[in-house]
């Protein structure tokens, strides 16, 4: 049967999912093959999920998860603030609009006509001007790794993996302040709710510093080699970097929907078990026990002391006064005739005859029952 989830999925499965080329091609083709496959199984579970969910009653935020759900949002923010070119490192191939392949003293002699040069500048010309493959690099790993970056070049023609190695603690030192906000976030301060997925969030947060530690380990330098054009330039530096704090964004903002979703019971939500139950009504009913026997201590007090006796009449005679003279208003009178007006009497009667005649029926069939076992007793001594 065609529904509207069915055209939902087609749609992801065929249209979308063939123009996600931006991911690695590996995991872009098995997307496309098993994508059609998975998409309905994950969908057909969260949707058994939340049926069972659906057995509990809804709950509001409990007030430790909504502090975590705060954090997260404001971990959110930021991440995706520091995405902004405002805050990366200048690229001043883009911001001469040069290709790579142009000669270093041409370049900055650009870059003069568009700002006043840094000593910055002046180092960055040098390595420039001492190997092309500082270009590379500095496409690759960014400016401050160029620069800063004393014992990298070497004569062994590693130079790409120093810089690699080198820039390693700039690259995890994100992720480690990524990694503060899932653990708080997930911790036994937050209860049980963010904990359960404690193992989850850390899993998240290890497969994105492996990701990218993976993918510029293992990026070959030479693939600048064939951009001929500025537009063909990949400046895997600032794209990284984006799609860092787009990650980290998107991991906050699931984990905050999740958390959300499962702390008040809208997913993931499991009934409390017989002994729960069982525990919590009899707290209830003992707890009913001790309020029925205080007001019972205190109607005995205030009956046996003459004073409090009187000021219990008193209130009510003065409780009574007051109410009669309220009804014999005349804006009252009119409210509770509009109010009779408005009623249905025929169908509250209708009504009270129905429950009237639930418990004849039932003090019948206690009678019968009562009539029947006594009628056994006496038929079991024959």
């Amino acid at each position: 049967m065609i529904n509207l989830q069915s055209i939902v999925l087609l749609f992801v499965s065929y249209f979308v999912i063939p123009r996600l080329t931006f991911l690695p091609k590996s995991l872009h083709s098995l997307l496309i093959i098993f994508g059609p496959f998975l998409l309905p199984k994950v969908l057909n579970l969260f949707n058994t999920q939340r049926a069972t969910s659906r057995s509990v009653p809804v709950r509001p935020t409990p007030p430790k998860v909504q502090r975590a759900l705060n954090l997260l949002f404001v971990s959110t923010l930021a991440w995706l603030i520091l995405t902004l070119p405002r805050f990366a490192p200048e690229n001043i191939f883009l911001k001469a609009q040069s290709r790579w392949q142009i000669a270093p003293d041409v370049l900055f002699t650009r870059l003069r006509l568009l700002r006043p040069l840094m000593e910055v500048d002046e180092v960055l010309r040098e390595k420039f001007n001492g190997s092309v493959t500082n270009k590379l690099i500095y496409l690759t790993y960014g400016p401050d790794t160029l620069i800063n970056c004393i014992w990298c070049a070497s004569s062994a023609g590693n130079d790409a993996l120093n810089y690699f190695l080198y820039s390693v603690p700039k690259i995890a030192t994100p992720h480690i302040f990524h990694f503060a906000v899932l653990g708080l976030t997930t911790s036994s301060m937050v209860g049980t709710e963010g904990s359960r997925f404690r193992m989850h969030a850390t899993i998240v947060g290890l497969a994105l510093l492996a990701v990218e530690l993976w993918f510029l380990g293992t990026y070959d330098l030479s693939t600048h080699k064939k951009a001929k054009q500025l537009h063909d330039i990949d400046f895997v530096y600032w794209r990284v970097r984006f799609l860092r704090y787009v990650s980290f964004a998107a991991a906050d903002a699931g984990l905050g929907f999740v958390l959300w979703l499962t702390s008040t019971n809208r997913w993931l939500a499991t009934p409390p078990s017989i002994a729960e139950r069982l525990e919590a009504t009899t707290g209830q009913a003992e707890e009913n026990q001790h309020k029925l026997r205080a007001l019972g201590l205190l109607t005995n007090s205030i009956n046996r002391d003459a004073a409090l006796r009187g000021f219990r009449e008193e209130y009510w005679r003065t409780e009574a006064q007051v109410m009669a003279e309220t009804v014999q208003e005349e804006d009252v009178m009119a409210q509770i005739n509009n109010a009779l007006g408005k009623m249905d009497m025929r169908g509250l009667e209708g009504r009270v005859s129905e429950v009237a005649d639930g418990i004849l029926s039932g003090i019948d069939g206690l009678r019968a029952s009562q009539i029947l076992s006594e009628s056994g007793n006496l038929q079991a001594p024959q």
